[in-house]
This record gives C-alpha cells, sequence and structure tokens, in this order.
C-alpha cells in the first residue's frame, strides 16, 4: 500500500491492509511495529483502535499507519468514522481528510454494539 523511508537507508516503512483481521499493519524492515483497527458499517470504515509497538513510542509511527490507512480508505471510496481517539486526533490535525470523514453518531454505536464489534 505505502513505503515510506525507515529510520535507516536499508529499513522502510509500509502500511498493509489485512481483511481477514480487520485492520492495517505498520510494518517497518518487514517486521509489524503497529497496526490499526477498524469495523466495516455500511460505506462507513470505523476505526476503533491504534496501537504502536512499546519499543517504537514516540516515532511518528503511528501518524504514518494512519495516514497508510486512510489512503486506502480513500482509494475505496469509503466514509471514514473514528472512534479510535488517536485516528480522530490526527483527524482533527489533517484537513485533507475532511472529505471523508462521518461523525460518531448514537445510531452508529448502538449498532455496532448490537452487532458485538465495539
Amino acid at each position: 500500500m505505502s513505503t515510506a523511508p525507515g529510520d535507516t537507508p536499508d529499513e522502510t516503512r509500509s502500511v498493509a491492509l489485512v481483511e481477514a483481521e480487520r485492520r492495517y499493519v505498520l510494518l517497518q524492515g518487514g517486521v509489524r511495529v503497529g497496526f490499526t483497527t477498524y469495523v466495516d458499517h455500511g460505506q462507513q470504515r470505523v476505526f476503533v483502535h491504534t496501537e504502536i509497538d512499546a519499543d517504537q513510542a514516540g516515532k511518528g509511527l503511528a501518524s504514518v499507519l494512519v495516514a497508510g490507512a486512510l489512503a486506502d480508505v480513500r482509494a475505496r471510496r469509503l466514509r471514514v468514522v473514528a472512534i479510535c481517539p488517536f485516528t480522530a486526533s490526527y483527524l482533527r490535525g489533517d484537513r485533507e481528510y475532511d472529505d471523508l470523514v462521518d461523525p460518531v453518531t448514537p445510531r452508529l454505536k448502538a449498532d455496532l454494539r448490537a452487532a458485538k464489534m465495539l
């Protein structure tokens, strides 16, 4: 999906969709260093949690991961809903995705809880 330079010249970062697990993973040098999980609700991709390995914290990797996931959402012509606090914060700070963002509604939360997806 996306590749960016890593911390060393021969280390690359990439974001990959793992549909069977409903998550995007961030790979650095071929090793998973983080993930963000989602639930699909109609044409909305609802991001519920983002996590970066503790030994990789503070390097901006969560932003790399979310940016890659959002690029994929755009390419798939889906909408974005951010229940995940990090993803919500990222979207508030990067207006590039305003055209994709739908609000978190009580109805959406109720639907996800009823389906045991939250």
